[in-house]
């Protein structure tokens, strides 16, 4: 450890992080140009560069004082076992998941919209996600509650698919819930945020690319 950090601090600091981030989601519905951004299909990749310039920062920070949320590095049997796990995932959610209007209306957006939302969901999004959700709202589950870690993995992943409102089915709900518990255990067992990131990075991309297809 390279500097003791009080039970409180850390809690402060990461939930605080946390109520930063909600703010941001909240703030940017009070931009001049929201209506066009939103109309545009540009509101989220706004919202991810904000997030990501804010998210990544208090990460470093946070890794300046502290030492027990690393990006960890990828092994090949792990990364092999959670790939396999998170394609299982997304092969049985298109059994019961309903379409969702906000991915919709992604397929009538322009090249550059598209382009420009695939760059920001499938590399800002999942850094800053990990970041805020495996790392320091799990950590702060496990910190005061060690015992308890499905109940620690389980409230990360509700805040989780609770914090994505642009989706409206409690179909897309369960599948946040269990994708979550799916990085929550990645990040465990790679004791690190590298390989949830990088399975993050890997669904969003399957998730948006048939939207390049209608272009």
């Amino acid at each position: 450890m390279k500097m003791q950090s009080g039970k409180v601090a850390v809690t402060l600091f990461c939930l605080g992080s946390f109520v930063i981030y909600y703010f941001i989601t909240l703030a940017i519905t009070w931009f001049p140009d929201y209506a066009a951004l939103r109309q545009q299909g540009l509101l989220v990749p706004v919202l991810c560069l904000f997030e990501f310039a804010v998210l990544w920062p208090l990460y470093r920070f946070y890794q300046t004082h502290r030492d027990d949320i690393p990006l960890g590095r990828l092994r090949l049997k792990p990364a092999l076992l959670f790939i396999v796990l998170l394609l299982g995932l997304m092969a049985a959610q298109t059994l019961f998941l309903q379409p969702e209007r906000w991915l919709e209306d992604q397929a009538h957006q322009t090249a550059f919209t598209l382009w420009v939302l695939l760059f920001s969901a499938v590399l800002l999004a999942p850094v800053f996600e990990e970041i805020l959700f495996r790392g320091f709202l799990l950590q702060v589950f496990l910190l005061w509650a060690p015992r308890s870690r499905f109940a620690a993995i389980l409230l990360t992943s509700l805040l989780f698919a609770a914090m994505h409102t642009q989706y409206i089915h409690w179909q897309t709900i369960v599948v946040l819930t269990l994708f979550s518990i799916l990085l929550c255990y990645a990040r465990l067992r790679a004791d690190g945020l590298l390989l949830p990131v990088a399975l993050h990075m890997l669904n969003n991309l399957i998730a948006l690319l048939p939207s390049l297809w209608y272009v």
